[in-house]
């Protein structure tokens, strides 16, 4: 038996001839730009700080900094975000749901272009089997002698089946990417997962061979990082209040993680605002303004926005929808797809992309006229219209509003009169109906329709719609009003 000494002398030079690895991970930004330039301020620190030590930084996005609250992201199908992470020095990232739900697959290669590389992502895949254009399932690093596998995967979402996109289940895909990335002598595998802490959890209890996962999606504190079975799971929360740093010291030899130390750094104001990623939003402000001064109309009539009853700004876009399904005899429609109405005068595409950001997807489907009054029930009572569900942003789910029909109700709505181009509703008749995927959606929760029984206008997004209108129509007087009115009044 060896002395107990000599053993811990070996464990000594074991460690430290170990690998400094230094983790440093966002998620879920949503288009907090100030919060990002602080973050790259101490990105930058922080990096100079390991190198000068001895040891090996990365700077890793799991997903979703891009949002529709922003309005640059908004007017670029969010590669102004891509093009900004890439200034604050982030050297990988993965594919969220953020644009992709948004905007279809066809949004990705703009992602990927603003950021100079594809964005990280195995499972998202057109129907033929072709990854979708724009990504790549993983990345080979090279730190030192170590070279790490990064993996990304996006949350494979029902509503993903509009764009007829093939997605796959994490526990399918990852044995043999994990394979396929050792092959090519990666030694440590991080998975940069959109996909959940409480599926990150799950895949690493059932797969094999994952070092870290850096996570996503549900918004999730984890501080100190969690560790099941032999994988390490990070993450940060949301909108850049915090910055994930991971101390990891790994075997060469391995690429086995043998100690690591992690902890989230509030991101506060008093950390100066990076120049390299200010100087980059600068340049996509520009690009904006290039997009938002093209004229597209004239108003002839204000625009008026209201929440809680019928208003031009509603009427205007049923209109819009019902003109665009042409096999449509109706449109159903609400106001929270607006943030503001839109002054008189001439209107550029950056006050309509401003008014309206909404990346609902046009559709028709069939409904019975019992739907339609079941839909109506609820969407005219005054706490439902008040309600601001988290996927609308924090606007009110808003008024519904018609074209191609006249609602008349009582105040205690036991009685709704219904009249579809001129003539009596039918319980019983099924109608084709024009509307979006807010209407029809669980988190409205007015009328649940399956995707799968929608035909949807993909990639085509609400403010398209009404910009198309509003060209064709030029110039625009108030919509008609009086479509749906209490029988009070």
């Amino acid at each position: 038996m060896q002395p107990a000494s000599t053993l811990n002398e070996r464990a000594s030079c074991k460690i430290r001839s170990m690998i400094d690895l230094t983790l440093l991970h966002i998620n879920d930004l949503h288009g907090r730009i100030s919060q990002l330039s602080r973050i790259a301020t101490l990105v930058r620190q922080i990096h100079a700080e390991v190198e000068s030590a001895g040891g090996y930084c990365l700077f890793v996005d799991a997903g979703d900094s891009e949002d529709t609250t922003l309005l640059e992201s908004s007017l670029t199908k969010g590669s102004a975000m891509e093009a900004i992470l890439r200034a604050a020095g982030c050297d990988y990232v993965a594919l969220g749901n953020a644009i992709p739900i948004r905007y279809g697959q066809q949004a990705v290669t703009g992602l990927a272009r603003s950021y100079g590389r594809p964005l990280l992502c195995a499972n998202m895949k057109e129907a033929d089997g072709r990854l979708v254009a724009g990504l790549q399932p993983f990345a080979i690093e090279t730190s030192g002698s170590l070279r790490i596998g990064l993996i990304g995967l996006t949350a494979p979402m029902e509503s993903y089946t509009i764009f007829k996109l093939r997605m796959e289940q994490p526990e399918a895909v990852l044995p043999g990417l994990i394979s396929e990335a050792k092959e090519q002598s990666a030694k440590t595998i991080v998975l940069l997962s959109h996909l959940g802490s409480a599926v990150d959890q799950a895949v690493a209890e059932k797969v094999e061979g994952i070092d870290v996962i850096i996570g996503a999606h549900d918004h999730r504190e984890l501080d100190p990082p969690l560790c099941v079975k032999n994988t390490i799971i990070a993450q940060t929360g949301d909108f850049g209040r915090f910055l994930g740093r991971l101390d990891l010291k790994i075997d060469p030899d391995t690429g086995k993680v043998l100690r690591h130390e992690g902890r989230l750094i509030p991101i506060t104001e008093d950390i100066p605002l990076d120049l390299q990623t200010q100087q980059a939003f600068e340049a996509e402000q520009k690009r904006a303004h290039a997009i938002m001064d093209r004229e597209i109309g004239i108003l002839s009539d204000p625009i008026e926005l209201f929440d809680d009853r019928e208003c031009s700004a509603g009427n205007l876009l049923a209109d819009a929808l019902l003109e665009r399904a042409k096999e449509a005899e109706l449109a159903l429609v609400l106001t929270g797809h607006w943030e503001t109405g839109l002054e008189a005068g001439a209107l550029t595409q950056g006050a309509l992309f401003t008014a309206i950001r909404s990346a609902a997807n046009p559709g028709t489907t069939g409904l019975t006229g019992d739907q339609i009054l079941e839909f109506l029930h609820a969407a005219l009572k005054p706490e439902n219209a008040a309600r601001q569900p988290r996927e609308l942003r924090g606007r009110p789910v808003g008024a519904p509003h018609v074209a191609g029909a006249r609602v008349r109700y009582s105040d205690d709505l036991e009685q709704i009169d219904v009249e579809i181009n001129g003539k009596p509703l039918e319980k019983g008749r099924r109608y084709i109906v024009a509307s979006t995927d807010v209407e029809l959606s669980d988190y409205v929760n007015y009328l649940v329709i399956p995707d799968r029984e929608i035909e949807f206008e993909v990639p085509t997004i609400m403010p398209e719609v009404l910009e198309d209108h509003i060209t064709k129509h030029s110039p625009i007087q108030s919509p008609e009003a009086g479509r749906v009115l209490s029988r009070a009044k």
